[in-house]
């Protein structure tokens, strides 16, 4: 639930440690806002999903001091439970039998000779959460003990348990009697669970019955109809027979896989892997060689498949050609022959082939599905190169978007009538796949749909819990949509600080800069603090997990060494922007666990664009301040009073207005496709192929006077490349002399070839700037002159020592009195303008080239642009 705090803060302050620039500190007036009431009632929290009704919230105070009162609580409790490594709903795990499985649920609640109480939750759940310790002293006493067993149900983990159970809001229990089925269903908010000891005695002693609930919660007895009686005998029935589905075969994990392979075939497949696994039954085949033989031929089943669409899409591109003119015909053919042209090409790819051919192409898979996914879009010398900045959309991806939109009524989600239940249903389906595509812990973990990743880090921005004490600390290469975040924190009269790579390594180990890193100097230098606040100062480290300018991937083990410097004074969030990352890299929250994870769809497989996801723990959801509310965000609103009630699970809190749901149910068929190929370990190893051969080759292009034609930024140098690296090529084009050639002149050159790359700062002007030797007082002098990604500034003329390299990457350097002194030996200029002497004037770019590769690239593209570069700029001056 959104419970709006004051921004609690600490005399916790930040100094520059030597190893990086000074800390911008610009305080500002916090703006006067008026006291909001709590998001949801405090005991009661109302399921809101598209697969539950939503009932009417508990009322709520709406006095000041109330509110005071209400935020303090919740301030303690986040604070508290973001501070212990156990979750509340984690503790004393050995009085409950924790279920994760539809199959588990119902076997235990059918087996047995106990009653069975199960305590639905959900970890965003205030109300769960102040219920569950006195929960567990039920689940403690040894008199209940003998006669219920304690079972335990997340429902974002269940969602379809939860709904067919009929579970509407949260807390809440049910009792089931494994012979006849569901027996009670109660609420056991805070202000009720004290009446759980009594009811569960009543249900105890009245065997035979079923019970309804009075008003104040407390169960009744009742003997049930004839009707009643033959539905519980029904369900008994269903049950018995889900348990003995159970029990059968091996009744171990291996049944529950299989039964998952299984239902992924057709039913003649199935029926025939069925009958291979009864006549196996009595052999020696191990469960685990089955397992390996099932995921085996699973793969071929996919790859036969993908094969199968590959082949009905060149049939149905030559039947479409044949209704054009001749030219077209020829066109459509070329674009779908991958067979190199020429001898030398032919020879190069089969000595890729002999390198890479494990890894390359998804098995030869990538040579038959390109030409008609994705080739028939383009002219036949078109190569795509600009997957960073958005990955491109499969033919055979976008037929089964719109055949799904033809097929069904899709409808808003706020509502109750079929299409609108039905979307509700897709759009859960999805927020779990995502989850599940990153191994992510439901439990731990929701999706929050915005319209990009930009859209994701600005929900954070606006919302964390900034206050005059906190601290925003980035990698200096981030996106500008990170870099625009410390607006917020500067609003609210915090600080920021852009870190180098080496300076977060030192601070996450406890280095010397690290050790700095709290403390920060107010204008006066004297060292900040505030008065008149409690509770911990929140603090925001963020970085990429692999920067959209040179490619560079940033450890991942920083984002719990970070969080690791977290105490009961001030904590550390850490903010991971994956947009650049996933669409080739494979992303693990159950090894890694960021606070907030950023990320874009159309990056990972073009369409939809306007529609990416903010990942966020649940823990880190709680202390999030929602400010703006509006559409399916509230569920209680008075428009004259002060007076609002947010949803209480994050995803719908956060979310304003009606979900983009028509793009949102489009998703599975991006990753479908991602499936299709082998999953995303295979797209990561074919895309590292293409980046190792492109570098290598790119890398030993020279003038004829030996000179290299191209400089390139990135860590492709790395013995372990492929582990500090990934798939961008950025580079300068050098001229024979050293100097750098236009990058412009480079797109626009490159463009009529028909190469798809991208040129310019990308976005990333720490990256770039770094890596170009431009300092920031340098760029701040274009003020006026440029305004963005896209205008005409492409050099700056600056001054750089004569002692360093006139041309590319020059970095600026202190002019010393030794160098003054000889220049003015071997000259005649005026003492007066000794600076002149030991310095020139240089023109530096302010952009770069930038070709990025993804999971359609093809060695063609690669093979192609390192032949163009070569061909059209070696020994070139102009």
């Amino acid at each position: 639930m959104q419970l709006h705090r004051h921004s609690p803060t600490c005399s916790l302050l930040f100094q520059t440690p030597a190893c990086t620039q000074p800390a911008v500190f610009r305080p500002r007036k916090a703006p006067a806002v008026a006291a909001r009431p709590s998001s949801c009632g405090v005991e009661t929290c109302s399921i809101n999903g598209p697969s539950h009704a939503a009932p009417s919230p508990a009322p709520l105070l709406v006095n000041a001091q109330a509110k005071r009162d209400v935020r303090a609580r919740a301030t303690q409790a986040s604070s508290t439970s973001t501070s212990t490594e156990t979750k509340w709903w984690k503790k004393q795990s050995e009085l409950w039998v924790d279920v994760h499985t539809e199959e588990e649920f119902y076997r235990e609640i059918s087996s047995g000779d106990r009653l069975v109480f199960v305590d639905y939750f959900a970890t965003w759940c205030n109300g769960c959460q102040r219920s569950y310790p006195e929960l567990c002293k039920l689940a403690m006493d040894p008199d209940l003990n003998k006669h219920i067993k304690f079972v335990k149900v997340c429902i974002e983990e269940l969602k379809k348990v939860s709904k067919d159970m009929g579970v509407k809001a949260l807390p809440y229990g049910q009792v089931f009697s494994p012979s006849s089925g569901k027996l009670a269903g109660l609420d056991i908010p805070p202000s009720k669970v004290k009446h759980l000891r009594h009811n569960l005695q009543v249900i105890m002693h009245n065997p035979g019955h079923l019970f309804r609930t009075d008003p104040n919660g407390f169960v009744m007895p009742y003997k049930p109809t004839a009707e009643e009686a033959a539905a519980a005998a029904v369900a008994k029935n269903d049950k018995a027979a889900e348990a003995a589905a159970l029990e059968s075969n091996h009744g171990s994990l291996f049944d529950h896989l299989l039964k998952n392979v299984l239902n992924e075939q057709p039913p003649a497949a199935a029926a025939q892997q069925q009958e291979q696994q009864q006549q196996q039954q009595g052999g020696s085949e191990s469960i685990v060689e089955q397992m390996n033989r099932l995921h085996r031929e699973q793969d071929q089943r996919k790859q036969q498949q993908a094969q199968q669409d590959a082949a009905a899409w060149q049939a149905k591109s030559r039947s479409s050609n044949g209704k054009g003119n001749g030219k077209q015909q020829q066109q459509q053919q070329a674009m779908c022959d991958m067979t190199p042209k020429t001898e030398e090409a032919r020879q190069a790819k089969a000595a890729f082939l002999q390198q890479y051919g494990k890894e390359y192409g998804y098995g030869g898979l990538l040579d038959q599905l390109y030409p008609c996914e994705v080739g028939c879009r383009m002219k036949a010398n078109e190569h795509y190169m600009d997957y960073t900045g958005s990955s491109v959309y499969c033919q055979s991806q976008i037929e089964q978007v719109f055949e799904e939109l033809r097929s069904h009524m899709f409808g808003n989600p706020h509502s109750a009538n079929p299409s609108s239940s039905m979307t509700g249903d897709r759009v859960e389906e999805v927020r779990d796949l995502v989850l599940k595509y990153f191994n992510a812990d439901p439990a731990e973990y929701q999706v929050v749909f915005t319209r990009s990743a930009t859209g994701a880090l600005k929900l954070v921005g606006e919302t964390f819990p900034w206050s005059r004490a906190s601290t925003f600390a980035y990698l200096r290469e981030n996106h500008n949509s990170v870099l625009g975040m410390r607006e917020y924190a500067l609003e609210a009269g915090g600080a920021f600080k852009a870190v180098n790579e080496t300076f977060v390594d030192h601070w996450a180990q406890d280095g010397e800069c690290g050790a700095n890193l709290m403390r920060l100097e107010g204008p006066d230098g004297s060292l900040r603090h505030m008065e008149g606040e409690a509770g911990p100062v929140h603090n925001l480290f963020a970085f990429p997990a692999e920067d959209n300018f040179a490619g560079v991937k940033y450890p991942l083990r920083w984002i719990q060494q970070i969080k690791a410097k977290s105490t009961d004074a001030a904590q550390w969030r850490v903010l991971v922007d994956a947009a650049a990352y996933v669409p080739t890299q494979p992303l693990d929250l159950r090894e890694v666990s960021p606070d907030f994870v950023a990320m874009s769809f159309y990056k990972m497989f073009g369409y939809p664009t306007g529609l990416g996801a903010l990942i966020v723990r649940v823990d880190a959801a709680e202390i999030l301040k929602k400010l703006f509310w509006g559409g399916g965000a509230v569920s209680l609103a008075t428009s004259s009073a002060d007076f609002h009630v947010l949803k209480c699970r994050p995803a719908d809190k956060l979310e304003d207005g009606t979900v983009n749901f028509l793009d949102i149910v489009s998703l599975k068929h991006g990753f479908d496709m991602i499936e299709k190929l082998g999953g995303i370990r295979s797209i990561q190893a074919h895309v590292a192929t293409l980046t190792e051969y492109l570098y290598e080759r790119m890398a030993n292009l020279r003038h004829s006077n030996g000179k290299p034609m191209l400089q390139i930024f990135g860590k492709h140098h790395f013995a372990n490349s492929r582990q500090v690296q990934g798939g961008i090529l950025n580079f300068e084009v050098l001229r024979p002399d050293g100097s750098v050639f236009s990058y412009k002149t480079f797109e626009r050159e490159a463009a009529d070839a028909g190469f798809h790359v991208r040129t310019g700062a990308e976005c990333n002007p720490g990256a770039c700037y770094n890596y170009l030797g431009v300092t920031e007082k340098e760029v701040e002098s274009l003020a006026g002159k440029k305004e963005g990604c896209h205008d005409d500034v492409e050099f700056i003329t600056v001054q750089r020592n004569k002692t360093l390299p006139a041309g590319h990457n020059a970095k600026p350097a202190a002019l010393s009195s030794y160098d003054m002194m000889a220049s003015l030996a071997s000259s005649s200029v005026d003492l007066g303008h000794p600076a002149e002497v030991a310095s020139q004037w240089v023109e530096v770019p302010l952009g770069s080239v930038r070709a990025s590769l993804g999971y359609m690239s093809t060695w063609e593209d690669a093979y192609a642009l390192v032949n163009f570069i070569e061909s059209n700029y070696k020994d070139r001056s102009q």
